[in-house]
């Protein structure tokens, strides 16, 4: 089924019918006169990506390049272009060294074969001066050395340097090269270059499809249909996979092998449809309105029409800027026919590497007014008021889908895909993530509460997360925590942690908020979390002196009376306290401590607000 959508994007959105270029960095760009003679010192490096190049639609070939010996025409590697080694002091046994040789001889050669024919086809002037440059395979242009830097560096290995238009030298790296003729780019020649792959792309895709077994195809549903033996092109992008790609289905293990059938013709799957559903995917991860990156997976997502409901989705989730995010809430149809967007189908796959392999870790298709209706369900269960307002130096916001993710762990690094799935899930199935999620992410806050103190406040995205969480696995009788404090709750456990951040407030107050070392809430919030009758009463006990401070401080006063009735209400809703708390219990007692400290912050504005009134 995932197949079947895939090659209906594909097809829907015509993406076969330019397969003979690809967008490719090529980095260097070798200017010849019309006699194939250098111009400048060196190649010009291309305006693009740093250390990568330019962008520009490559040709690329359908032939298999598993066995190697296979260039790409006009725009390939140091090996193609100069049948060098990339590594020549690689260790390695002679015979697999002679093996290396022969493969880069193999491409050297192939490369400037399709040159040659290109030539014959079209008899391109700037063809000619190109194969006037041909170099001997193995010889090493003057731009070239194999070496260490000028200033080289302790234990540092050599590799490959290259001495640019201008003089300057800098280390190759993976890097490909074309050709300009007369400040002519090649791989721009509508007339001779690009019309000619064209024609050999086709010839090669035919003679591809002649050699094939022909069969039904299980994705179409057509007959009489060629047969991909292996499935290509491969799909890049997915995390934890190869730089060349990797693929969803494969058959390279014998016991993928049933009643003598061999490789694709286990579950046939025809090339064009083979081709087409690695397109859609390569397609979709290349844009960020059809997909998102989430650690250690990428979640793709679209309609099977071409309508474009979903082109913010990504920026939501993946940025979730809070204007844009309100506005979403506000009028989520807005621009869009409703009644059509009822029954247009809504598709979404998260994807993880596993080596050559990618795994699909969840499929999910609804109508796209479902997943709409989730996508704001999910930023309406993170909606919580914040102890800080976000400040402009954060670079993702608190409720972007990958920095909620990583509350789960210590580091963004182990994140594992299983975890962004399910929160993937929650934004456009309306699943609700496990309880288990909670445990990691309460026992980052113990360490950071014992560590940072209030500044562990400042991760929003915990306590909108863990908000989430546990309203969407709420029980019978437990009670549903709102965006704003609720004072007025019976739930045992968060008042408790309403009641720790008060008891924090009036030792604040009363060192005048200049308390040097730890406070209470540092030294007791884990232990008052998870066992709240072993540590309130020695507590209250200490609050008698903090008040008894605050009421001598002139700075304060009045203060004390505001604070001990404040107790006096939250101790009412608690009395007794109870002796522990299970996981659901103290992910309560964590956001009542927050949303009391949350509106600490909020009744110190208004106060101040009121004063400079006052004054005006």
């Amino acid at each position: 089924m995932l197949l079947q959508h895939l090659n209906d994007f594909a097809n829907s959105r015509k993406l076969l019918d330019n397969l003979a270029f690809k967008l490719k960095a090529v980095r260097w760009i070798i200017s010849l006169d019309n006699a194939g003679n250098l111009v400048g010192q060196g190649p010009v490096e291309s305006e693009g990506e740093k250390k990568r190049g330019k962008e520009f639609h490559c040709p690329q070939t359908r032939r298999s390049k598993v066995g190697g010996g296979v260039a790409e025409f006009m725009a390939d590697g140091i090996t193609a272009v100069f049948g060098l080694d990339t590594d020549p002091e690689k260790p390695m046994i002679a015979k697999k060294r002679m093996r290396r040789d022969e493969n880069n001889l193999r491409k050297f050669d192939d490369f400037w074969a399709q040159i040659e024919q290109a030539h014959e086809k079209t008899l391109s002037p700037a063809l000619k001066a190109l194969l006037a440059f041909k170099p001997k395979p193995g010889r090493i242009p003057s731009f070239l050395r194999w070496g260490i830097s000028s200033d080289s560096k302790p234990k540092e290995k050599p590799a490959w340097w290259i001495t640019k238009a201008d003089g300057v030298e800098v280390k190759l790296g993976p890097d490909h090269f074309s050709f300009r003729v007369e400040e002519q780019l090649l791989l721009e020649d509508e007339t001779h270059i690009r019309s000619f792959w064209r024609s050999k792309f086709k010839k090669e895709s035919e003679d591809h499809e002649a050699d094939a077994p022909h069969g039904l195809c299980l994705v179409s549903g057509k007959r009489d249909q060629p047969i991909a033996l292996t499935h290509a092109p491969k799909v890049k992008g997915v995390p934890n996979t190869q730089a060349f790609g990797a693929s969803i289905v494969s058959f390279d293990k014998d016991a993928f092998t049933s009643y003598g059938f061999e490789q694709s013709l286990n579950a046939s799957t025809s090339t064009r449809a083979a081709t087409a559903y690695c397109t859609a995917l390569n397609a979709m991860l290349e844009r960020e309105d059809h997909s998102i990156r989430l650690g250690q997976a990428s979640c793709c997502f679209w309609t099977r029409s071409k309508m474009d409901a979903t082109s913010t989705w990504g920026a939501l989730l993946n940025q979730a800027d809070p204007k844009a995010v309100a506005d979403f809430l506000k009028s989520p149809w807005a621009g869009q026919e409703r009644e059509a967007l009822k029954k247009e189908q809504f598709h979404a796959v998260t994807l993880a590497g596993n080596g050559g392999r990618i795994v699909v870790r969840h499929w999910m298709q609804t109508t796209l007014e479902n997943a709409m209706n989730n996508l704001r369900c999910w930023f309406r269960g993170l909606d919580l008021e914040p102890v800080h307002l976000p400040t402009s130096k954060e670079t993702m916001p608190p409720l972007a889908l990958f920095r909620l993710a990583c509350t789960t762990v210590r580091d963004a690094k182990d994140l594992q895909a299983e975890v962004t799935a399910q929160l993937f899930r929650a934004a456009l199935e309306g699943a609700a993530p496990s309880i288990s999620l909670l445990h990691p992410m309460l026992n980052r806050l113990r360490v950071d509460m014992a560590r940072n103190g209030s500044k562990a406040m400042s991760n929003h995205s915990r306590f909108a997360l863990a908000k989430l969480i546990l309203n969407r696995n709420r029980k019978k009788n437990i009670m549903e925590v709102t965006a704003q404090q609720d004072a007025k709750a019976k739930d045992a456990a968060y008042q408790c942690g309403r009641l720790l951040a008060i008891l924090a407030e009036a030792q604040a107050k009363a060192h005048n908020y200049q308390l040097e070392g730890a406070g209470v809430s540092e030294r007791y919030f884990g232990t008052a979390m998870a066992s709240p009758a072993s540590v309130f009463p020695v507590l209250l006990k200490l609050n008698r002196h903090h008040l008894n401070k605050i009421r001598k401080s002139d700075n304060y006063k009045g203060h004390d009376r505001f604070l001990d009735e404040a107790i006096q209400k939250v101790s009412t809703k608690i009395y007794p306290f109870p002796r522990t708390l299970d996981l659901h219990a103290q992910g309560r007692f964590a956001l009542g401590f927050y949303q009391q400290k949350a509106a600490n912050r909020v009744g110190r504005e208004a106060a101040k607000q009121n004063k400079e009134n006052n004054n005006t």
